[in-house]
């Protein structure tokens, strides 16, 4: 599996059924990768687990976040609006994704994809005779 097996995608309508988001920003991602899974950390700064959408469908991993804002209370004037964080990302299909595991805890996002017991290297004994 290489970098390029995870590829970005930023295409698609996003309905998030509480009001219009202002501004969509792209979360900084970094990715790990080890023999046993991927880990993804998404930076979502003042999202609490609340606004936070996070799915997998048809091997595409989609966040989707709303960050609270000083709109959310009734102000008399306004000059910035709602942001909300949007990021989607093609999978490689050697992860069980039965088996994603995610946490956020002080804005950054952790998502933990195992890998396939196939997709996971293994070392062969050698026997000799």
């Amino acid at each position: 599996m290489s970098a390029k097996d995870l590829t970005n995608g930023k295409n698609g309508d996003v309905a998030t059924g509480e009001r219009p988001v202002d501004n969509w920003l792209t979360p900084a991602v970094d990715i790990y990768e080890n023999e046993d899974h991927l880990t993804l950390m998404a930076d979502l700064p003042g999202v609490p687990k609340g606004r936070l959408n996070l799915g997998i469908d048809k091997g595409v991993l989609t966040i989707e976040a709303l960050a609270p804002s000083a709109s959310d209370e009734h102000g008399i004037y306004r000059e910035f609006g709602t942001t909300g964080y949007y990021r989607r990302f093609q999978l490689p299909e050697t992860l069980e994704f039965d088996q994603v595991a995610a946490e956020l805890k002080d804005g950054v996002l952790r998502v933990v994809m195992p890998k396939a017991a196939a997709a996971r290297p293994r070392k062969i004994e050698v026997t000799v005779h």
